[in-house]
């Protein structure tokens, strides 16, 4: 999980992917993945709320507002899928500035949602 993007959110993601791995589908949406891919951001922010060294970022300002409870969960995930796979998805499978010589999905998707 070590890479050149401090903000890439790869535990998360890894997490994410890990709690989804059991519902037998082998395509999954944004849509789908942000359920549990902001879940894991957001607790993180509970515990420590320094996530990037990004000053400000619209996907960690969203998963902070529905911390405090000043957006529903329904928006969150409309952000998440919006902002939250920016970088995260290309840069997974790179550790020391080199592709893992095994991937553990593939992004079918010409580019994440912006």
């Amino acid at each position: 999980m070590f890479g050149r993007n401090v903000a890439s959110y790869k535990f998360a993601l890894a997490k994410a992917l890990y709690d989804l791995k059991d519902k037998g589908e082998t395509v999954i949406t944004f849509d789908k993945l942000a359920v549990p891919f902001s879940r894991h951001i957001s607790e993180h922010l509970t515990i420590c709320d320094k996530q990037a060294t990004s000053a400000n970022s619209p996907f960690l300002n969203a998963c902070r507002d529905f911390n405090a409870k000043r957006i529903t969960h329904d928006r969150l995930i409309d952000l998440t899928v919006q902002h939250g796979f920016k970088y995260v998805i290309d840069a997974f499978h790179n550790v020391h500035e080199q592709e893992l010589p095994k991937r553990f999905f593939i992004n079918e998707n010409i580019s994440p949602p912006h």
